[in-house]
């Protein structure tokens, strides 16, 4: 790409900037809009709250006052008694003159008027006077209050002048015996115009449209039950479906709580806050026309407006003078760049045609598109062939899906480093080393190969490997001889030195038997060195039995391990010992036992020796085609990093019979947690 290109996209990328600055002036501004329109929103809906709560508890105390009062009526024997007796006709010009100046009192508290209503549910005196008689819902009501002998409050209801009253029915009581009876009751009517509906109409902050409306469900309709702000005559006679989909009152009256937004009455957006009236049938709504509570952000609306404008303007200009310093700082390093582009190139061109180690590049259909001078001399090509060829061309036929998958490997990570034969233009092989990588150099994938011809160091490790075979041949010809020498010595210990102090013992035992008795002296030393000669010849038959064990030979290899745990346990009385030997017999040849018995027995020599241990365990399990040898124990243990660079000779020797027979040796300890000894040794055929 040239430079005159590059030049051309800088305007381009500042624009970019430019945009992205201008989004984030533009997102910060409407944020803080939407803060302020969430804020201005929640504080009007703390404030609607407030007025739901407050209007909620005026018409509960309001209304337990009238209940209260009703209850003062209803606990007063003397005008029970007088309505009693004026219903049975005694006196009745002068109870009736009582009766009703005492109504004509009750009156005056609020009341818009008052009846005296018999148990029949017949209006009998009225203050002030009126003859007319009981609509349906009152009567029922009457009968309720005569029933359950409690004050019945009567929700919101058309008179037969269609205005809306309340109605408190207070049954009278007498005592009969022990039984009180219902002898009338007194029927108050209130007028909501003079105090619940002024009450809602009130509002405690300054506001064009804010309004409280009570509500109830009537069927399948919300009724409004007071007089609105801005809709008269509406007590009662303002009603909507309950299904209208986004009217507010409607919404309550299906049971919607809390902080609400729809369209009221009018069909103007609101938002308002909603409550019940315990003990009644009343949502009470406390609403803002939208339009009032949004009002302010209106001016807040041209001030962020007006504040982005100069923000976006700021930045344009910033990116406008980053742009031009961008143009002529990219003008002035052009030059440099491109002189110190090229001599890198030479520099690379150089470090690739001269090494040692073959460079390939291939494209990606893997032909070969640039080769060293080296890659011309290992295969044997002329360079313009080489440059022909397939990266596949260079390995023996055969390789493709071998090739594929290491492709396939280089591709997912980073690199890949593998082994592989290659093949020259004459058709010889010869064993590499190749690095592979996968690079993107302008938008074009290419593999690049760094070979090294590891001929030589693959004879290296052929001759290391021979070598080891042989030093471990070596190795067991040594062990194998040290257990023949082992057998001689065990036999010259048998055969010449132990029954050499058993003669001498007979010998000593017949002079003790000659001697005198005046010669106890004599007698009782004899007996010290008979004793003597009793602990000699069993350190030797212990000294012939460790260097030559008759039990492996006479008995099998599980009876013979058993043999030397036993003898182990009672050269190691204070230790615990656990044993789980699976059946081993018959499975190994005898120089095979042999080793594995030596390793065992220098095992538990090194665990009496260094160990200090409380507990020593022997596991010997069959698995398949291998037996697993494990000895642990609980003693002081060794740091074994220290122990890989500084080995004992009985460790390496355990280690390298293991080996010499094919198995696998592990060795773990660690301070104050034990040693753990464990090897595998196959089953190699008939012992």
């Amino acid at each position: 790409m040239s430079a005159l290109d590059d030049s051309r996209k800088f305007p381009w990328y500042f624009i970019l900037i430019f945009c992205i600055l201008s989004l984030g002036i533009l997102a910060t501004g409407y944020l803080y809009y939407k803060n302020q329109e969430s804020y201005i929103k929640k504080e009007k809906q703390q404030e609607l709250a407030a007025i739901v709560a407050l209007k909620v508890e005026q018409i509960i105390s309001w209304r337990q006052e009238r209940l209260d009062y009703a209850s003062t009526i209803m606990d007063d024997p003397f005008l029970a008694i007088r309505v009693m007796d004026f219903f049975k006709g005694k006196t009745q010009p002068l109870l009736r003159k009582q009766i009703l100046d005492r109504l004509t009192a009750l009156a005056s508290y609020q009341y818009h008027s008052l009846a005296l209503i018999d148990p029949q549910g017949n209006i009998k005196l009225a203050a002030p006077a009126s003859g007319r008689e009981l609509n349906s819902y009152l009567q029922s009501l009457a009968a309720q209050a005569i029933q359950t002998q409690k004050v019945v409050f009567s929700d919101l209801y058309l008179d037969e002048d269609s205005k809306a009253r309340l109605s408190v029915l207070t049954p009278l009581l007498v005592m009969q015996g022990e039984k009180k009876i219902t002898v009338g009751v007194i029927l108050m009517r209130i007028e909501p115009y003079q105090f619940l509906y002024p009450l809602l109409k009130s509002w405690p902050t300054p506001s064009l449209t804010g309004e409280t409306e009570l509500v109830r469900r009537d069927g399948n309709e919300v009724v409004f039950l007071n007089e609105l702000r801005h809709q008269k005559n509406t007590p009662l006679k303002l009603r909507f479906p309950v299904n209208s989909p986004h009217l507010l009152a409607a919404s309550v009256a299906r049971g919607q709580k809390g902080i609400v937004e729809g369209r009221d009455y009018r069909g103007v957006p609101v938002i308002a806050a909603v409550g019940c009236i315990p003990d009644s049938s009343w949502f009470i709504i406390a609403k803002t026309d939208a339009d009032e509570i949004y009002a302010p952000l209106s001016k807040l609306t041209h001030e962020v407006v007006f504040l982005l404008i100069i923000l976006i303007g700021a930045a344009g200009i910033g990116v406008a003078y980053l742009s031009r310093n961008q143009q002529i700082s990219f003008y002035r390093r052009q030059y440099e760049v491109e002189r110190e582009r090229r001599a890198l190139a030479r520099r690379y061109e150089y470090l690739t045609r001269f090494a040692n180690d073959i460079i390939l590049v291939a494209d990606g259909n893997l032909l070969i598109v640039e080769a060293n001078d080296q890659a011309v001399v290992s295969y044997g090509y002329e360079r313009d062939e080489l440059l022909k060829l397939h990266v596949l061309d260079l390995y023996p036929p055969g390789s493709e899906r071998l090739l594929d998958a290491l492709i396939l490997h280089g591709k997912e990570k980073s690199g890949l480093i593998f082994e592989a034969i290659q093949q020259r233009k004459d058709g010889s092989a010869f064993p590499v080393e190749v690095s592979l990588r996968q690079l993107e150099i302008e938008g074009e994938i290419l593999f690049q190969e760094i070979i090294r011809d590891i001929t030589e160091r693959k004879h290296t490790e052929e001759s290391l490997k021979e070598s080891a075979k042989n030093l471990r041949h070596l190795a067991s010809q040594l062990l194998r001889a040290q257990e023949d020498e082992r057998k001689r010595i065990s036999r010259e210990l048998h055969d010449q030195l132990g029954h050499a102090l058993l003669a001498l013992k007979l010998q000593l035992e017949a002079v003790a038997t000659n001697l005198l008795p005046e010669q106890s002296s004599l007698k009782a030393e004899v007996s010290k060195i008979l004793a003597f000669m009793g602990t000699t010849i069993e350190e030797v038959r212990r000294l012939y039995l460790d260097l030559s064990p008759g039990d492996l030979e006479d008995l099998g290899l599980t009876a013979a391990l058993q043999s030397l745990v036993d003898d182990f346990a009672d050269l190691q009385k204070h230790l615990e010992f656990t044993i789980d030997l699976d059946d081993i017999d018959d499975l190994f040849a005898l120089p095979v036992q042999t080793a594995i018995y030596r390793v065992v027995q220098e095992a538990l020599t090194n665990i009496g020796k260094h160990a200090q241990p409380q507990h020593v365990s022997l596991q010997v399990k069959r698995d398949g085609q291998k037996v697993s040898f494990m000895i642990a124990d609980d003693g002081l243990g060794f740091d074994r990093y220290l122990h890989a660079e500084k080995k004992t000779l009985g460790l390496i020797t355990m280690e390298e019979r293991v080996k010499i027979l094919g198995g696998s040796f592990d060795l773990w300890s660690q301070k104050k947690q034990g040693t753990r000894i464990s090897f595998t040794i196959p089953i190699t055929g008939e012992p």
